[in-house]
């Protein structure tokens, strides 16, 4: 899975590959932890463009799980204060330019779609605030 990774973000400088490895596994990890007996692949698709990596997840047959709504972690808490759980997350939507769910519930199929930019290979135009 990494090496697909590599593949198609050859580009990426080794902080911005770090990210979007960071955040496969972060994804991956939950959806397998939270469907542990749903015995089905999860689909990882890489895409890229000029200067932008889309990678979506996709996982079948589970109950939605918006990871878009799921709340930050307060890491301006002690740590021996803080909820344990929710830190992955809240570092990957950091780490990405964007990040979106879908859930269609005919199917009970879960989409998370990211996208990394190349600041290297960005254009003013695509680069907005």
């Amino acid at each position: 899975m990494i090496s697909d990774i590599h593949a198609n973000a050859e580009a990426l400088d080794r902080d911005d590959l770090f990210a979007v490895n960071f955040a496969v596994e972060e994804l991956f990890t939950n959806m397998v932890k939270y469907n542990a007996d749903n015995g089905q692949d999860i689909l990882l698709d890489l895409r890229r463009t000029d200067d932008v990596l889309t990678v979506r997840l996709t996982d079948f047959g589970v109950e939605p799980f918006d990871v878009t709504q799921a709340p930050d972690a307060d890491v301006t808490l002690p740590i021996e204060q803080r909820v344990p759980g929710g830190l992955g997350l809240h570092l990957t939507r950091r780490l990405v330019d964007a990040i979106e769910y879908v859930y269609i519930p005919e199917r009970r199929e879960s989409r998370i779609t990211f996208r990394k930019t190349d600041p290297g290979r960005a254009t003013a135009a695509t680069v907005k605030g």
